[in-house]
């Protein structure tokens, strides 16, 4: 059996552990802003990725790869964001 003041740590542990998550889940964003201006479809390699709003982040991002592979977020308010956002709805339902 456990003791009284192992009881009370392993609580008091779960209550920090669970305060400090809410705070954090911003930093598993991944554009944090960092949106590309124009870019032409022949430098775009792939189809974009669109992740939606979670536990981990509040936003709607789309990372596109680019053929240099380098990963670039679309805002997904942008012109191009929201043609990106329709086509994925169309495709995945």
């Amino acid at each position: 059996m456990m003791s009284i003041p192992v009881i009370a740590f392993l609580n008091c542990l779960l209550v920090l552990c669970a305060q400090g998550h809410p705070a954090s889940r911003s930093n598993k964003c991944k554009c944090f802003n960092h949106y590309i201006g124009r870019l032409s479809p022949q430098q775009i390699k792939g189809n974009p990725v669109v992740h939606f709003p979670s536990i981990f982040c509040p936003y709607t991002e789309i990372i596109i790869t680019t053929t240099k592979n380098n990963d670039k977020c679309v805002n997904p308010q942008s012109p191009f964001g929201k043609l990106i956002l329709k086509n994925h709805k169309h495709k995945y339902g």
